[in-house]
């Protein structure tokens, strides 16, 4: 069974990396969770393979891990949903002058 990414979904972080997000980069630094702090609730914001995960018994802050190294409560692996985008003529990327 899959899971999408959700509001409130619980999840077991089983992750060796996280992303920070900075004003103006973003970083994947090595982690380690102890065994007591794996569990998380979903924010339900994803972003490019990562999912903001919040995680109170670990320190009670956000934290956004790679969506693979996620699973629900019973064992569900989570997969990411790609939604497209359609854009009208016209409302494409601005071009720099």
């Amino acid at each position: 069974m899959e899971l999408k990414p959700s509001k409130g979904l619980k999840v077991n972080v089983n992750a060796q990396r996280e992303a920070i997000f900075g004003d103006e980069s973003v970083n994947v630094q090595k982690v380690t969770i102890g065994n007591g702090a794996r569990t998380g609730v979903m924010t339900g914001r994803a972003l490019v393979g990562f999912c903001e995960v919040e995680m109170k018994k670990l320190d009670g802050g956000n934290h956004w891990y790679p969506i693979e190294d996620l699973t629900g409560e019973n064992g569900e692996k989570i997969v990411e949903e790609e939604i497209p985008v359609e854009l009208d003529e016209g409302e494409g990327p601005e071009e720099e002058s």
